[in-house]
């Protein structure tokens, strides 16, 4: 029979145990139990707090010789980048809100806010002349991936929210019991009791202070593998309890309309105690090869290990617990600094960090989020995704903060089309008189403008709403006539299999845009027609 459990990649499970790094281990210090505070933070259903995550590059602004102004605003603008929650309202999985600021550079500060349901979420920014709403049903989301949605389906059973949660808190403590409680403790971690402000209010908690460099992450990561594959009783046992859990419920199975594996009924049923057996002997399986793979880094890659995993790499981690062995605060670090400068010459960028704070309060206690609300003037994602860059900048007010962003800044109302030389669909043309003609109408329609044929006069009409403009043209004519005056292009418009052709210069110069050719090399070229509208 096939193997009942997929062999996840080895990266994953590597990249999982670095996440651990940032709750310690087994071991209880100063009477904290640090698996159950793993585990209570993975419980957590509702809360009110405030959390801030923040981005920084250090940058070298010498290496910057020879670029250009917009180019080093740019790159300042975006080497620190803050976002600030507040009034974070979690009711439940579906339902939350909050408010909030983008921060960029020392400068520019976007405020937003955002009400989520299990249906519809809606945020408000700052500048916006109306709210964005994204409909978060099954329908409304495939309907963003451009997959068909079902009209109409059979209604298939779903748990109530109070009975996931309630399995889901059981595979949490089935799991945990091997997962969490073989985490071991770091080399440097700290606990002491401390007297912090949580929403306003002294609160007396556990400080647990954490420090790590990239060597003892590795260390870590190492001896974590070991434990794991050292405690066979406990991985059976994790193994035999979540499948014990699967097959406790069928509205398990009924909700996610499967066949239930472990049904004991039928000629073909295999043991159970021979999936247990199975399932545990793959995943023992997997972490055997993962220990000897990286057994094989240390020994055939130790070069490009020290260069990542080194002491240059410091994560530092302070949480504070309180006598229930909730999360009430937390603040991460993650800063790379190289001490030696790189072999492939001067970078612009020095180092790197990455911080994270938080502090929350009535812990899955009663927590009403306010309600998202949608109506007729807001703007929908699917709609917003279909807008051209010019077209999204109307949404906002001229004289707002994020208006400036997106045309100055990002340039969101730039436009460019290019087309190689070997390309085959809807090629430019080069003629004989060395005059470039375009496919009239992708070229228009991929600008955001329309284009319409006229039975009755057999002409063609172009409107163009980024600049107002309108052109009539004729097949067969070198005449167009532009917002209402006549004048001559440079070549007929043309149909080559199909496709109706105009000379590239002359719509370029009516539509206010720029083209030109760029050599490549090696015989190959591309033409290019942009505008900034």
């Amino acid at each position: 029979m096939k193997k009942f459990f997929a062999k996840p990649s080895k990266l994953i499970i590597l990249l999982l145990s670095f996440t651990l790094v940032f709750v310690a281990g087994c071991q209880a210090i100063a009477n904290v139990d640090f698996n159950t505070v793993l585990k209570n933070s993975l419980k957590v259903t509702s809360s009110e707090s405030k959390q801030s995550a923040e981005f920084k590059l250090l940058l070298d602004d010498a290496a910057y010789e020879g670029a250009t102004a917009e180019d080093i605003a740019i790159m300042k603008l975006v080497s620190n980048i803050k976002l600030q929650l507040n009034n974070v309202k979690m009711q439940d999985n579906s339902n939350a809100s909050f408010d909030g600021s983008l921060i960029l550079g020392d400068t520019a500060s976007v405020k937003f806010s955002l009400k989520m349901s299990d249906t519809l979420a809606v945020m408000e920014i700052e500048g916006a002349k109306q709210p964005f709403t994204l409909d978060l049903t099954t329908d409304g989301l495939l309907g963003l991936t451009g997959l068909p949605v079902q009209v109409a389906s059979e209604e298939v059973p779903g748990l109530d929210e109070e009975t996931a949660t309630a399995l889901g808190h059981q595979l949490l403590d089935t799991v945990g019991s091997y997962v969490i409680n073989n985490l071991p403790n770091p080399e440097r971690i700290e606990v002491k009791p401390v007297n912090e402000s949580i929403n306003g209010v002294a609160t007396s908690l556990m400080k647990v202070h954490v420090d790590f460099d990239g060597t003892e992450i590795w260390a870590w990561v190492k001896k974590y593998v070991d434990a794991l594959i050292a405690d066979r009783a406990g991985l059976d046992k994790m193994v035999a309890g979540v499948m014990e859990v699967l097959t406790s419920d069928p509205q398990i199975w009924d909700a996610a309309g499967d066949v239930n594996p472990f049904d004991t009924g039928g000629l073909d049923t295999t043991d159970p105690s021979e999936l247990i057996k199975e399932a545990s002997d793959g995943i023992a399986e997997l972490l055997t090869e993962l220990q000897g793979e990286l057994k094989l880094i240390e020994e055939e890659d130790q070069e490009s290990l020290n260069e990542i995993l080194n002491k240059d790499l410091t994560i530092k981690a302070d949480m504070f617990v309180d006598s229930k062995l909730d999360i009430r605060k937390q603040a991460y670090e993650i800063s790379y600094v190289p001490s030696s400068e790189p072999e492939f010459g001067m970078m612009p960028i020095k180092g790197l960090s990455l911080k994270f704070e938080s502090e929350s309060w009535n812990v899955n206690g009663d927590v009403k989020s306010e309600v998202p609300v949608a109506s007729k003037a807001d703007l929908s994602v699917d709609k917003l995704m279909d807008l051209q860059g010019y077209q999204i900048l109307k949404k906002f007010d001229d004289k707002s903060i994020v208006y400036d962003l997106l045309k100055n800044k990002l340039h969101l109302n730039k436009q460019e089309i290019t087309w190689y030389n070997y390309q085959y669909y809807n090629p430019v043309i080069v003629t004989a008189s060395n005059i470039t003609l375009l496919p009239l109408r992708s070229t228009v329609e991929q600008l955001g403008g329309v284009l319409t044929y006229d039975s009755k006069t057999k002409s063609l009409k172009v409107f163009d709403e980024a600049t107002n403009t309108t052109i009539v043209l004729k097949n067969g004519s070198d005449s167009a006539v532009v917002n209402g005056k006549t004048v001559k292009w440079a070549f007929p418009v043309t149909v080559v299999d199909g496709v109706t052709y105009v000379p590239a210069r002359n719509l370029a110069n009516a539509l206010k845009a720029k083209i030109g050719w760029t050599d490549l090399g090696d015989e190959m070229k591309v033409f290019s027609l942009n505008r900034e509208v």
